[in-house]
């Protein structure tokens, strides 16, 4: 056995991880000491899993550009109360366009809570918050990966994108200590917005406070749609505490009132596609459907 002990030595020398063989086992030893030393006998091949998967993540991250705040086209959005009572409002408003589009700029619209306010709109940026619960809500802009589209890039390119240092988020004060993308279901656009494609994502993350310094966790629905290889996103962000609570089902009325191109809905309800309404809905479901169906669960392929 003295050549077990030895190969293993050399082994741990080597970065070899030696599994653990009983001592009576002679076979067993001689094959793992004979394993171990045609592994050493090919010295680049020893690290060349932890190397593959090591490389993929930084390759994600290189291609994903920092999600930035989606400029105002016009200096003052229109802001329509909505009936019965006036406690939604619609935003309306266009946005400049990337560098070498062929408009100039393009329509955006979502709906919210009356009571919110709009913070740092002398920066150009479209930011809603709630003062009393911490809700946020953010439209952001990121160039696609080349030879990605919306319903292809991985889900982790979203994360990746809205968290980045030098992301509209981060710069603008919050800290993220973590986060991950939950979820990412994939459906058709609704009828006259920009693009065939909506993306519907869930983010789970943790923010330090500046306070105190404690970790807050957060959530909240991101809906994109693409226009010329640019994701055009919605996040609707709350504190992990309240989120079940009412905050959940606000995020994401307002992430299915989110559009991009086209006209503005006629009417509140035209404007809130909910999961699993149809065509530009999405189906809350594990399930893949046919090619030809209008949804495509996409939460374990990316």
């Amino acid at each position: 056995m003295r050549r077990f002990v030895l190969t293993c030595c050399l082994a741990a020398a080597a970065g070899l991880r030696v599994p653990a063989v009983p001592t009576t086992d002679r076979r067993a030893a001689l094959a793992t000491a004979a394993g171990a030393l045609a592994a050493l006998s090919h010295p680049a091949a020893l690290h060349a899993e932890e190397e593959e998967v090591s490389a993929a993540a930084p390759a994600i991250k290189a291609a994903a550009a920092p999600a930035v705040s989606a400029k105002r086209f016009s200096s003052e959005a229109t802001i329509t109360p909505l009936p019965p009572l006036g406690a939604l409002s619609r935003y309306e408003d266009e946005l400049f366009t990337a560098k070498g589009s062929k408009a100039t700029s393009i329509r955006i619209s979502f709906e919210f809570p009356t009571q919110w306010s709009q913070i740092n709109k002398a920066l150009g940026g479209i930011v809603y918050v709630d003062g009393s619960t911490g809700l946020k809500t953010y439209v952001l802009q990121a160039p696609l990966p080349e030879g990605s589209d919306l319903a292809t890039v991985p889900k982790a390119w979203f994360g990746q994108s809205i968290f980045d240092p030098e992301g509209s988020i981060v710069k603008g004060g919050s800290s993220i200590d973590e986060f991950k993308v939950a979820s990412s279901k994939v459906g058709d656009a609704p009828e006259n917005t920009a693009g065939g494609t909506r993306r519907r994502l869930l983010l789970k993350y943790a923010v330090i406070t500046p306070a105190n310094q404690r970790l807050t966790d957060r959530r909240a629905f991101v809906d994109a749609y693409e226009v010329e290889g640019v994701a055009y996103m919605l996040v609707a962000s709350a504190t992990g505490s309240k989120w079940e609570g009412s905050e959940k089902e606000r995020c994401e009325r307002t992430a299915d009132s989110f559009r991009i191109g086209g006209q503005a809905p006629a009417s509140a309800s035209d404007s809130v596609v909910k999961f699993g309404a149809g065509v530009g809905g999405f189906i809350d479901s594990k399930l893949p459907t046919a090619p030809s169906g209008k949804v495509k669960d996409v939460f374990d392929t990316f």
